[in-house]
This record gives structure tokens, sequence and C-alpha cells, in this order.
């Protein structure tokens, strides 16, 4: 019999305050969808679709902290204005792997 040489990587990961469902990540990554028309809902379908495919933990990317940190010219910049349609794309995540 063959032991697998990751035998855990499918079981759940306790993290104290949240479990896993498994312990695969989708690193961050720019999609080009931050600054795009429609970008949010987008980007929710995009990460959605990962969380359906089996990602244990999806860390987004391309979205500033501030002005100085932008990716570009027209980078996006997280600002309260945004923030709930932030909560649109990790809502859209969370029901798609509850599915």
């Amino acid at each position: 019999m063959k032991i697998p040489r990751y035998p855990h990587l499918l079981s759940p990961q306790d993290l104290g305050f949240v479990t896993l469902p498994n312990r695969t990540l989708m690193g961050s990554m720019h999609t080009g969808l931050e600054e795009a028309p429609h970008g949010y809902e987008r980007q929710a379908r995009f990460f959605a679709r990962r969380a359906e495919g089996g990602a244990g933990l999806i860390v987004t990317g391309g979205v500033s902290p501030n002005a100085a940190g932008r990716l570009g010219r027209n980078g996006a910049v997280m600002t309260e204005a945004v923030v709930a349609d932030h909560g649109r794309i990790a809502s859209a995540v969370i029901s798609r792997a509850d599915e």
C-alpha cells in the first residue's frame, strides 16, 4: 500500500476562529478586474468559481490599502466607499463554498 505524500491536504484545518474545509490555498493575484467595468461583480464570479472548485482558503489581491501603494496610476484602493463591494465578493465565495 502506497502512503500518500500529503495525507492531511484535503482534511479540515481549525484556525481557532474558523475551520477551513481543507488545506489548499489560492494565493493572492491581481486579476485586472479590480479597475474593469463591473469589476466587483466579475470578481465575485471569478472567486466564487474557485471556491466551488474546492479551494480551502482564497487570498484576493490587486487592491492597495492606500493611494501610495497602488499597483498603477489608476490602481484600486480600499476605501470606505468600496467596502460593501468587497463584501459582495466574500458573500459570493461563501455561498458557493457552502454548495
